[in-house]
């Protein structure tokens, strides 16, 4: 009997001991630093420009900033040049009192300059790095990175993790623009069926007046230019105090950046890619020149095939759209059933243009396959090896289209006079 109370209490003190030898080698939460996005610049030396967006504790206040850091209400921006993303991280680490953590990082964000240079070594470090999960986004900024984490202080959310998520899930709402994690970017980066793209950004700076201009007069009734859906990041004409917004996509080929869609681009892309979930699109209104009809999509589904003919890509997608008219004249006794199908064979024909516009712009001028037509052109083939040697990443340049739509107006949700 003594023998085992002498072992229970060996027993006792071996599990304390344990116990306190693990919490002494365990990092306190108190020194830790948590990165909510990183930011990639290349300076005019060529070397490398990080920034990290840290979360401040909370009921910590923001003092003056200052060459290498800045606050917002809720966090501090920290830059470094350095040689790479690695050696970034340590020299930060010996300038704070506390260590950088970056298992809480919401974004990752390029520069436009940086993603035209090519990012494949950020990527993979990015990915193989343990504490950044593949699940935050990647973003392309149209202008300077740190710029940009400087400018993302929320005005509606206090803390800017929160700020980033729900910024990041605007395509549910508008469909013009897509949260790319940094998991899908690695991995259409990789693939050999698609190329990759990422949600394009800025800074709305009211100071910047919009590029388009308003006052000139539609070279054809059925082009979207000049239309709320036509913007990318930075061109709203938003009158508000400096944040970041997220409209339009960044196309890459390879690891490099080649172009950006706007909004209603962003909209055929998520058509053709069955992603999208509702939008708003504002079709010419076959009654007033002047006019446009506001109409919601929803319950899009398209099929697509893909032919090879002498080795040339014969590109097929055939779409449903079901829309309701959300917006209108006074005069809503003019919408007949007749009327009704006046507007959807207007709106097929508007929709049908800026999908081919979107195909023509990202096979011809940016050469790139982000519709992911390649999983469609396997089957042509017989073995990977022939596959693989056709090389479909090139060949997607010499593609031709024939885009087959429709849409269906729903008009119960009309008031028609009875």
């Amino acid at each position: 009997m003594k023998a085992k109370k002498i072992l229970v209490f060996m027993l006792i003190v071996v599990l304390i001991l344990i116990t306190l030898f693990g919490m002494n080698s365990v990092t306190s939460m108190d020194n830790l630093a948590y990165v909510v996005a990183v930011g990639f610049d290349i300076k005019d030396t060529g070397k490398l420009e990080l920034s990290f967006q840290i979360a401040l504790p909370s009921g910590s206040e923001g003092g003056s900033s200052g060459s290498s850091s800045s606050q917002s209400s809720s966090s501090i921006v920290t830059s470094v040049e350095c040689n790479s993303f690695e050696s970034g991280v340590n020299l930060v680490n010996s300038y704070l009192s506390k260590e950088l953590n970056l298992s809480h990082c919401k974004a990752v964000v390029f520069s436009e300059e940086i993603a035209s240079q090519g990012i494949g070594e950020y990527l993979y470090t990015l990915i193989n790095h343990v504490e950044i999960r593949p699940t935050c986004n990647v973003i392309i900024s149209k202008c300077n990175a740190k710029y940009f984490l400087n400018n993302s202080s929320p005005m509606l959310e206090q803390l800017s993790s929160k700020y980033y998520e729900i910024a990041s899930t605007s395509e549910r709402v508008t469909g013009y623009t897509y949260n790319i994690t940094l998991l899908d970017f690695f991995s259409d980066f990789a693939d050999s069926f698609t190329e990759c793209f990422a949600t394009l950004g800025s800074v709305n700076d009211s100071d910047i007046s919009n590029t388009g201009d308003n006052n000139d007069q539609l070279s054809s009734s059925l082009s979207n230019e000049g239309t709320d859906d036509s913007y990318v990041a930075s061109e709203t004409p938003i009158d508000s105090q400096k944040n970041i917004e997220n409209l339009g996509l960044a196309v890459f080929k390879g690891d490099k950046l080649v172009g950006e869609l706007n909004g209603v681009e962003c909209i055929a892309h998520l058509i053709l890619t069955n992603e999208l979930e509702n939008a708003v699109i504002s079709v010419p209104s076959p009654f007033e020149s002047t006019n446009y009809i506001d109409l919601y999509l929803t319950n899009s589904k398209c099929k697509s095939k893909v032919y090879l003919t002498n080795g040339t890509p014969y590109i097929k997608p055939s779409i449903d759209l079901s829309a309701r008219i959300i917006s209108m004249s006074d005069d809503y006794k003019d919408l007949t059933e007749e009327n009704i199908e006046l507007i959807e064979e207007y709106a097929k024909y508007y929709v049908e243009r800026f999908i081919y516009d979107y195909l023509y712009k990202t096979a011809k001028v940016f050469k790139s396959d982000i519709t992911a037509f390649g999983k469609y052109a396997v089957s042509n083939f017989a073995t990977i090896d022939e596959w693989n040697k056709y090389n479909w990443l090139d060949n997607y340049q010499n593609s031709f289209f024939n885009v087959d739509i429709n849409v269906d107006i729903v008009s119960r949700y009309l008031l028609i006079d009875t």
